[in-house]
Parts: C-alpha cells; sequence; structure tokens
C-alpha cells in the first residue's frame, strides 16, 4: 500500500482532483506547486478537501459495472464478467487490490488535510467544516475497508514509508474508530448547503454513517437512536416520485443524504448508460448488469400480497409455467403478469410489454418475442428473454457520453435510513413497535405500496425488512452488504443459475463460505508481512 501512496501532500492532490472555489465541481489545474508553497491559504484547504471526495468518483466508477454490486447477489446479474459471481475468483485478482488501494489513498488524502489545514489562516467556520468533510471521508473510507476486509491497518496520519507496515486492527476497533470520526464530523459539519458546495458531506451524513456502523456491529441501540434523530431533525424528505430519484433532473433531490456529484463531461461523469443501459437509449448501452426474474417476481401484487405465477394461466388456459419459453409468447398471458403490482417493478426495471422512452423521445415497446424489424419495437441487447434496468438510465436522453452521465449516485437516501432505523428498533426491542411500522409504511405509501399487517412478530418483521431492502434499494448496490452482514449470502446465491424470465440457464452462481470477507490483497501482503490473511484465502 505505502509503496504506492507514500508521496507528498502535493503530489496526491495533482491525481485527479475535483477542486474550486465557488464551483464544487470545478476543475484547477495545480501544476508547478511544491509541497512549501501549498497549504498556505483558504483556497488551498479548499482544493486539498475537494480531492478527497476525488476517491469515492473512481471506486463508484469502477463497480457500477456491476450493478453498483448488486451483481455479487440474488437480485442481478453480470452479462459478460464472472468475477465474484461464480465463487472463482482469486485473492490476487485486481478487484480486491485495486479496491484496497483507492480506499486508502482516500484515507492518505484526508489524513494529510487533517494534518495541514489547522495552522492555515482562515475563516474559522470555513476550516471546521472542511476538518469535518476529511473525518467524515476517512470514516468513510474506513467503513468500506471494515465491510469487504474486516479488520485492517488504522493509519491517522500521512505517513512515511517506514510507518507503513501496521499490523490489522481488530474488527472492533475500525469501528470504535469509524464511530469517532464520524462523530467528530457531525460536530463540524453543516447540515446543508447551497450552490456550488451542494453535493459535500453534511452533519447529517456523518449521523447516518455512525448509525450505519452500529448498525452493522449489531448495536442496535445506539443504531436506531442515530436513524431517530436523523428522522426526526434533519432537513431530508422523502422524494414524490420514486422513478425521478434515479434520473439526471432528480439530481440532489430532497431524499438523498450523501451522493457522488458527476457532470456530463469525459473523465467526470459515471458509465451507468453503458452498464445499465439498453440498446434503445440515446447512448446504446450494453446492458452488462440485468435485474434477475427474483427480483422481478419479489415485487408484490398492488394489494400487497405475493406475486405467484400459479395465479396466472398460459394461451391454452393451463397453469403458466416460467420455465416453459413457448408459455411467454402468448402477449395476454405475459402482460397480465406484470399487471397489478408494486409500482416500484415498473420504475426499475423495464419489463415484456412495457414500454421505455428512448433515443428521439419515442416510446418503444418491448414485445416478446423480440420483434427487429418494427422501428417501435424495443430491442434489448440480450434478447432471449432478459429483464434490463430503467434505473439510472436516461429515458428520453439529450445526454450523449456514454461512458460521462451527469447523473448522481445516491450512498445514503432517506429510504435507506428508515428502513434500518425500522431493522435496529427491530432487533433492540426483539418486536416492532409502532414505529418500526411507522418507517416501513411511510416508504411503501410513496409508491402507493398498502400498509404491512399489523401484529408481526420481531422475526416476521425481519423478512419483511429484508423484502423491502431489496425492492427499494436494488441496483443500488446496498444489497450485497445486506446478504453478508445477515449471514444469508451463501444461501441465496450459492449454487443457484443465473436465468433468463424464460428460465433458460445462462451460469452458475457460487458463494464459498469465505467469500463473506474479501482476501486481503496478495500485493499488499508482500508489502507489509504484517498483515495476515482471511481465512479461506491462503
Amino acid at each position: 500500500m505505502m509503496n504506492k501512496y507514500n508521496i507528498s501532500g502535493v503530489l496526491i492532490l495533482l491525481m485527479s482532483m475535483l477542486s474550486g472555489c465557488s464551483d464544487f465541481l470545478d476543475r484547477d489545474s495545480l501544476v508547478g506547486l511544491s509541497e512549501g508553497s501549498f497549504w498556505k491559504s483558504e483556497q488551498d484547504a479548499i482544493m486539498g478537501v475537494n480531492a478527497v471526495y476525488e476517491v469515492n468518483r473512481e471506486f463508484t466508477n469502477s463497480i457500477v459495472i456491476y450493478g453498483m454490486m448488486d451483481d455479487f447477489t440474488d437480485i442481478s446479474y453480470q452479462s459478460w464478467a464472472t468475477g465474484l459471481t461464480t465463487g472463482n475468483f482469486p485473492a490476487n485478482a485486481s478487484f480486491y487490490s485495486d479496491a484496497w488501494g483507492r480506499f486508502y489513498k482516500g484515507i492518505y488524502r484526508a489524513n494529510t488535510v487533517l494534518k495541514n489545514v489547522p495552522a492555515i489562516t482562515m475563516n474559522e467556520a470555513l476550516k471546521n467544516r472542511i476538518l469535518g468533510e476529511a473525518h467524515f471521508l476517512r470514516g468513510y473510507y474506513y467503513f468500506k475497508l471494515w465491510d469487504f476486509f474486516g479488520g485492517v491497518p488504522i493509519y491517522d496520519t500521512p505517513m512515511n514509508v517506514d510507518e507503513g507496515y501496521k499490523p490489522r486492527a481488530s474488527e472492533e476497533e475500525v469501528y470504535a474508530f469509524i464511530v469517532n470520526d464520524m462523530t467528530e464530523a457531525y460536530a463540524q459539519l453543516e447540515g446543508s448547503y447551497t450552490g456550488g458546495d451542494v453535493g459535500r458531506a453534511t452533519k447529517w451524513a456523518a449521523l447516518a454513517m455512525r448509525g450505519k456502523a452500529h448498525l452493522w456491529a449489531k448495536n442496535y441501540n445506539a443504531a436506531a437512536a442515530d436513524f431517530k434523530e436523523l428522522m426526526e431533525q434533519s432537513d431530508r424528505t422523502l422524494a414524490g416520485d420514486y422513478h425521478s430519484l434515479f434520473r439526471v433532473a432528480g439530481n440532489n433531490n430532497s431524499e438523498v443524504i450523501f451522493d457522488v456529484q458527476y457532470v456530463a463531461e469525459k473523465g467526470y461523469g459515471i458509465a451507468t448508460d453503458r452498464n445499465y443501459g439498453n440498446a434503445m437509449g440515446a447512448t446504446s448501452g450494453s446492458q452488462r448488469t440485468r435485474p434477475t426474474p427474483k427480483l422481478v417476481n419479489a415485487y408484490e401484487m398492488i394489494d400487497g400480497t405475493p406475486f405467484d405465477f400459479s395465479n396466472y394461466t398460459n394461451a391454452e388456459g393451463e397453469a403458466f409455467n416460467p420455465n416453459n419459453p413457448a408459455d411467454w409468447h402468448d402477449e395476454a398471458s405475459v402482460r397480465a403478469l406484470f399487471e397489478n403490482r408494486d409500482p416500484r417493478m415498473h420504475q426499475s426495471i423495464v419489463v415484456p410489454w412495457s414500454t421505455f422512452v428512448g433515443r428521439g423521445g419515442v416510446a418503444y415497446l418491448y414485445r416478446f418475442p423480440v420483434v427487429t424489424s418494427d422501428p417501435t419495437s424495443y430491442v434489448p441487447v440480450w434478447a432471449n428473454g432478459s429483464y434490463a434496468w430503467r434505473k439510472f438510465v436516461e429515458t428520453g436522453s439529450v445526454y450523449t457520453l456514454q461512458d460521462n452521465m451527469p447523473q448522481n449516485i445516491p450512498l445514503i437516501r432517506l429510504a435507506d435510513v428508515m428502513l434500518m432505523y425500522a431493522e435496529a428498533q427491530n432487533e433492540a426491542l426483539g418486536a416492532p413497535d409502532q414505529s418500526v411500522y411507522d418507517a416501513i409504511n411511510a416508504v411503501r405509501d410513496r409508491s402507493d405500496m398498502p400498509a404491512l399487517p399489523i401484529g408481526l412478530n420481531q422475526e416476521e418483521m425481519r423478512e419483511r425488512i429484508y423484502h423491502e431492502r431489496m425492492v427499494e434499494l436494488c441496483g443500488e448496490g446496498q444489497r450485497y452488504s445486506d446478504i453478508r452482514r445477515w449471514g444469508i449470502a451463501k444461501d441465496v446465491v450459492d449454487g443457484v443459475w443465473m436465468t433468463e424470465f424464460t428460465g433458460v440457464q445462462i451460469r452458475q452462481r457460487g458463494f464459498p463460505d469465505h467469500y463473506y470477507l474479501w482476501p486481503i490483497p496478495q500485493s499488499e501482503r508482500e508489502v507489509n508481512p504484517n498483515l495476515t490473511q482471511n481465512p479461506g484465502w491462503e
């Protein structure tokens, strides 16, 4: 790690920096600066902390190809790459070392800010905010390392090469460090920003991440308290329209607590339209990540009852068999499958006989079997029975930079916090109280779904929360961490076949026991002999 990132604070800032005075996304050159001439002014402090955010953009850009990592779960899958999906990813894969390196690069940059900014003569309120941002981002990067790798070395200063050989701290020590950073950030950060500062970390983002760390550590009372304070005291409210959350027009909406900001400029956008997108969009996406039939089948009926194929018939009046491709050839039978369902299904996923407003503002109809001769027919990249993402794909888009969409990616939003509150409170009390119902029902009500039935016990409510997080947060990358922390990843992934919606098998998934944690990268262990390996990866 340190052989790659132990360079001066100025050189760190030279790499892929977002900087600016009035606009958070302005880019100013730092060419010609030396360490002796930097960290002198208020502008230097702003530029320095902006560079810490850049690492978040780098990591998100690297995982959007995997559906924000939902492709490693049961709700979406990779069309081409296998990697973690098959259970055969080696410990020396660059995927692991790249993530490790990025997070520690962000930590180094944050430590550099925390070391140098206090001595700068500048506006004290702004100085405190910048230090709060650095604490938040350092804590956030340690949270990601903790989530993926478990215990990791803790560095709280921009160390020299000979100081970069610490052993792994315990998971409890990393958790405590994250909580401390988020507590510092909460005390120093503002509640909201305007103008060019929109997108910076707020005190509510710090509170949400502290609560999330408590939840991951199963400190349920503390988690519930943090989430409750955010829900009651912050200015965040659920957005009125679910689909708008995942379009460029919905950037910086009332629900977002922390996100990654993008602009339509080469090198500063996100490749959502390539990887989530389909052939009928303005950028002709590759549909690399695709929703699974399991996800689509999980969406309830509009009255809150489970969807069940046994309630439907095919063209011959027989029970609809989803694993019989012929049953999917009758328009009336297939249309019926997707009527009167949870509205989030159609707002998240393109299903057969639905429309997608694509390039030129044309409403393309997804006929199945796929029809290529009609110019208004939706033709997916994968035409043999594939669902496609509507989430994060611009409809009628005027943006044509396939890999550089100006679509912000939410990392924490209020609906997520409300569902985490419900989970923490249910676990803390041993049974759901009214506040658990209120939180979940508010999320469901936004999509016109009915309230949960009363009288659920702890286990029944836990399953409802699992379900609600799956459908509400699909494609946002939350499920990969959820199924691992819940201990159900092996049950829902291992040995399961990725299939077309017609039942045709594509590839079998794998999730060995040791996949709950990633391996400590072999390249890092070669540099730092004090790093021990996670079980099962030796």
